[in-house]
């Protein structure tokens, strides 16, 4: 026979005033859930319903600037740019532009390539 074990009164009373809430999801529909949970900064899936419902208002401008955060690295770490040779600052360019283009053609004419092509 199993010892029902003894809740302390105030864990009655919380579990009384907030009902367990389950439910049957696809693999697919359960993942996609999760993704979305973790697209909106990692809310719980409590926050998630309370805001389906109109109870809560998620940050959406948490969201944005999470968004913002992950462009800025995502520009500083692939950025295309390099030196000017008179003023020394940086020259962006944005892949495929005409600056780019002309950039790779004049790379290759003038045979830039890996030192280890170059046998150095």
């Amino acid at each position: 026979m199993v010892k029902a074990t003894r809740k302390p009164p105030a864990r009655v009373r919380y579990e009384q005033s907030h009902p367990t809430v389950s439910c049957r999801l696809s693999r697919d529909t359960y993942t996609l859930l999760k993704q979305r949970l973790e697209d909106l900064g990692g809310v719980s899936f409590a926050d998630f319903v309370k805001d389906a419902l109109g109870l809560l208002e998620l940050k959406m401008a948490n969201i944005e600037e999470i968004r913002e955060k992950a462009y800025d690295q995502a520009e500083k770490d692939y950025q295309i740019w390099y030196f000017c040779s008179v003023c020394g600052k940086r020259i962006e360019m944005s892949p495929n532009d005409d600056d780019h283009k002309a950039m790779i053609g004049y790379m290759k004419e003038h045979g830039w390539g890996h030192k280890s092509c170059h046998g150095q």
